[in-house]
């Protein structure tokens, strides 16, 4: 399928969602603007960050609540997705674009919020984190084995030349496997601990003191299920199935540019499908709206809350425009570009819609590229955060 056929079919998939009230609202859930749609409020990176703390810590207070108190226990599930979602949020979005300086004007006010951000999250502080991605997986070593990214998905064993089926059965395996999450786990305290500023080992011990008097207060049961579980656990998996579906984790071919390895490595990850035909009738009509809700409420929308929320929806725009500081209209500025490509006869975006299926895409790029040498694949220098 080519680019301009990939586009009319996203834009009808999208199209399809104008027969249902709350346009918005399926914009932020399919992360696919309109292409006729008039101009969306503006969201400031402020807001952005808002909404993360209130997913994050709104979600652990509730847990603590539920566990606590007499509310009902079934309300759990959803005070930890939000839970887990703001983890997410914070460390994807938010801390990400800080070290992009794009969260506020300053620099040291970037550095303060993600220093303070990743300190609360136990992720990878500021220094290592900007050094690693902005100047090394947003420059010259994006798409080759120099890429700790790129690393961290061959040395899980999802390596060229494997088959697709069995890639599939590795990554499920990663994400129960107790060795797995025990490893990403070290990595995280490792890089708060070791050989880091001293003001940030100091900031890393007072929240783990913390941490110790919350299990303390709460109790082991209550710490274990509303902190402990959502951030590393959940966090984890749903930070590798956002690793992998991120890029097109293939190798730059000789001639081509560190740009346009940027533009053919990169989609949106669209969460949604087609609406029924509108024609449809009786039983036939009932189960096609049945399995079209099933299917939004147990994979697009927690596919959008856990995995490719904020930004990350459209993180191929963002390979784009790396440092642009009007990142939460994102959605918005994807499309508007790719209408301006459009009236130029110009196609570079890759739409794919479901998560699913940017899985498939992208195992499948990675299964048919040429294998690698046993001693480039032994020498890998991965991170996981």
């Amino acid at each position: 399928m080519s680019l301009r056929q990939d586009l009319e079919r996203s834009q009808a998939i999208r199209a399809s969602y104008k027969r249902l009230p709350f346009q918005r609202f399926w914009t932020w859930l399919t992360g696919k603007e309109l292409a006729d749609e008039p101009a969306a409020r503006r969201v400031n990176p402020v807001e952005s960050l808002s909404w993360s703390l209130l997913w994050f810590i709104g979600g652990t207070l509730a847990s603590i609540s539920l566990l606590t108190g007499s509310g009902w226990a079934g309300w759990l599930l959803f005070s930890i997705t939000f839970t887990v979602a703001g983890a997410r949020y914070v460390v994807a979005t938010i801390i990400h674009h800080a070290v992009h300086h794009a969260v506020f004007r300053s620099a040291n006010a970037n550095r303060i919020l993600a220093e303070l951000l990743s300190t609360m999250t136990l992720v990878q502080p500021y220094d290592t984190y900007r050094r690693f991605h902005v100047y090394e997986h947003h420059g010259r070593d994006f798409s080759t084995l120099l890429d700790k990214d790129l690393a961290a998905i061959y040395m899980l064993g999802l390596r060229p030349g494997t088959p697709v089926l069995r890639m599939k059965w590795l990554l499920l395996w990663q994400c129960l496997n107790p060795v797995f999450h025990l490893k990403f786990l070290w990595n995280r305290l490792k890089s708060n601990l070791v050989d880091v500023p001293t003001y940030r080992l100091l900031m890393s011990l007072g929240w783990l003191s913390f941490l110790g008097w919350a299990a303390h207060a709460l109790g082991a049961l209550v710490f274990i299920v509303a902190i402990v579980l959502p951030t590393t656990v959940l966090y984890q998996i749903c930070s590798l199935l956002h690793l992998v579906t991120e890029h097109a984790w293939v190798l730059r071919n000789d001639g081509e540019s560190i740009k346009d390895s940027h533009f053919n490595n990169a989609y949106g990850r669209f969460c949604g499908s087609p609406l029924p035909p509108a024609g449809l009738r009786g039983l036939t009509c009932a189960t096609a709206w049945a399995k079209w809700i099933a299917v939004h409420l147990l994979l697009h929308l927690p596919a959008r809350l856990l995995v490719v929320q904020g930004s990350l929806i459209v993180h191929d725009w963002h390979h784009r425009f790396g440092s642009h500081r009007d990142w939460p209209n994102a959605i918005q500025l994807r499309e508007k570009q790719v209408q301006h490509e459009k009236a130029q006869g110009r196609y570079s975006y890759r739409d794919v819609w479901g998560l699913h299926h940017v899985l498939d895409e992208v195992l499948q790029r990675i299964s048919d590229a040429p294998t690698l040498e046993s001693s480039e694949s032994l020498s890998l220098s991965y991170r996981l955060n």
